[in-house]
């Protein structure tokens, strides 16, 4: 695996505000099925999603891309789990042909805003090529999330 250079990784930081409240949207991040209806976005079919919530605790996640039919594993550690405050976790992926260079870490803080839920991501060691991949994954996938909790799908 090739070690990447400071100059060759960076941050990738995303605010989103969902009308929601914050016990709901913390359970989406943290819930299987929650996570498994939204996660991937509509680029990817969810096969499964396993949670460990705690520090220490694994996530992992098979996905079917449909346009292709590749299976992506996503994985991480978690580092930090505040109950509806913060989440941290290492963040790694392979495929059958391809797999990260280094694994990234992410890190979501939650605040409550009453009726609604602002979060904040930090993406952090994303590839400097990953990058724009980076941004548009995660829009897409908190747009749906977005569109499930206004619906109602995830509560």
């Amino acid at each position: 695996m090739k070690e990447l250079t400071k100059e060759e990784v960076l941050v990738v930081e995303i605010e989103r505000s969902f009308n929601a409240p914050l016990d709901t949207v913390f359970r989406a991040f943290t819930e299987p099925d929650a996570l498994g209806k939204w996660g991937v976005g509509r680029t990817y079919e969810n096969i499964s999603v396993d949670i460990d919530l705690r520090v220490g605790g694994v996530i992992y996640q098979r996905v079917l891309a449909k346009d292709d039919g590749v299976i992506w594993t996503f994985f991480g550690v978690y580092t930090e789990v505040e109950e509806q405050k913060k989440l941290a976790y290492t963040f790694d992926w392979k495929t059958d042909w391809r797999e990260e260079p280094s694994p990234n870490s992410v890190e979501i803080e939650f605040f409550d805003r009453g009726d609604s839920t602002e979060i904040k991501i930090v993406h952090a060691d994303v590839s400097l090529a990953a990058v724009e991949t980076t941004k548009k994954h995660w829009a897409e996938f908190l747009d749906l999330l977005s569109e499930l909790l206004e619906k109602k799908e995830i509560v």
